[in-house]
């Protein structure tokens, strides 16, 4: 069992857990078909639909199912984003959204950074994986320039409703915790797969 923090600062950004004041915001980045597109969700229309999810959030929390946290901004503090892990035993996975309004300016590595150090300090987890589609070639490169290595193409993976009714094709991306060395050998020897084209490194969702 992982103990999550309820809150982690960084250098630019405050992540912490969601209250009721933040599903407009919440709701805000939901609809934005930017925001959307590759994610495993329809496009939210319903901001009631957001606060009940967001009133589940702290039975997830205590029941180890999802750990989620809402990025904010320093110093005003708007929320500008969110972040969620899920632990299933040795493993865990993260992914986040982020406004478009604030992409290209390295939060989404700020704050992913964050949640990977801590769960690099968890004693039990072994591996940190995240996918994401193929086409989502501004997540793919945030998370390389997090460390993660790209293993190979997961075919058929998931449905995204915003872009087509077929499952698509995802990218796996994982990081082998305490083994540094194996980290290095296989990101100087090239991930699985052809290398990704130059592209804004801080845009969309990581994974879902």
């Amino acid at each position: 069992m992982v103990t999550p923090p309820n809150s982690i600062d960084t250098e630019r950004l405050l992540l912490r857990r969601p209250v009721p004041e933040d599903v407009p915001a919440m709701f805000e980045n939901g609809r934005n078909p930017e925001v959307a597109r590759f994610m495993d969700w329809p496009i939210c229309t319903d901001i009631g639909q957001v606060a009940a999810r967001n009133a589940q959030r702290q039975a997830l929390w205590d029941s180890g199912e999802e750990y989620y946290w809402v990025i904010a901004l320093k110093p005003e503090m708007p929320v500008i984003g969110s972040m969620c892990v899920h632990v299933r035993k040795h493993a865990a996975d993260f992914g986040y959204i982020l406004n478009p309004q604030y992409w290209n300016n390295g939060y989404a590595t700020e704050a992913s950074s964050a949640i990977m150090r801590w769960l690099e300090s968890e004693s039990g987890i072994q591996r940190i994986w995240a996918t994401c589609d193929v086409e989502n070639l501004a997540s793919a490169r945030v998370l390389e320039k997090l460390g993660l290595v790209r293993e190979g193409l997961l075919r058929r993976l998931t449905v995204r409703p915003n872009l087509s009714e077929l499952p698509r094709d995802a990218w796996m991306f994982a990081k082998v915790c305490g083994n540094e060395q194996e980290t290095m050998e296989l990101m100087r020897c090239g991930s699985a797969g052809p290398e990704l084209p130059a592209v804004n490194t801080h845009g969309n969702q990581a994974n879902e």
